[in-house]
């Protein structure tokens, strides 16, 4: 029972040094053309194709317009590959409001300020890799 209780310990004493040794770096999302009215900026960061564009966010972030254009946000995030989609929630509703084609309707952007044209953007269309502090710039249409 002694020699369990000492592995056990040893094994969550190197859990606890891992998580610890991983470097967090700042990636910095700078937001531009924003329309300076009551809304919400929703920015979303993904850490895999496999959930790009899904509920299943590696970051995600609220931002209240308060008179402003343009605007920055920090995440603490580990070294890899990313993408960051965003958009501006002007009636607040927490949703992508989209018209009847199915196209939105309220400003949105991609990381690479990709603008997809007839369907939603491909992971290698918009992510982004992460070695060092990054900033990048989100241009909302």
């Amino acid at each position: 029972m002694k020699t369990i209780a000492i592995i056990l310990s040893f094994c969550l004493g190197s859990l606890s040094l891992s998580n610890d040794s991983v470097e967090q770096i700042t990636l910095r999302v700078k937001i531009t053309n924003v329309a300076n009215e009551d809304s919400n900026i929703m920015i979303a960061v993904f850490e895999s194709h496999n959930t790009f564009l899904t509920d299943e966010m590696y970051r995600r972030e609220v931002i209240a317009v308060d008179n402003f254009t343009e605007t920055e946000i920090k995440f603490k995030i580990e070294k890899g590959e990313y993408a960051v989609a965003v958009f501006q929630d002007k009636n607040k509703n927490g949703d992508l409001d989209r018209n009847m084609f199915y196209f939105p309707s309220e400003p949105y952007g991609f990381s690479q300020n990709y603008r997809p044209v007839m369907k939603p953007p491909h992971w290698t269309d918009v992510a982004f890799q992460v070695n060092e502090p990054t900033t990048i710039e989100v241009r909302l249409d």
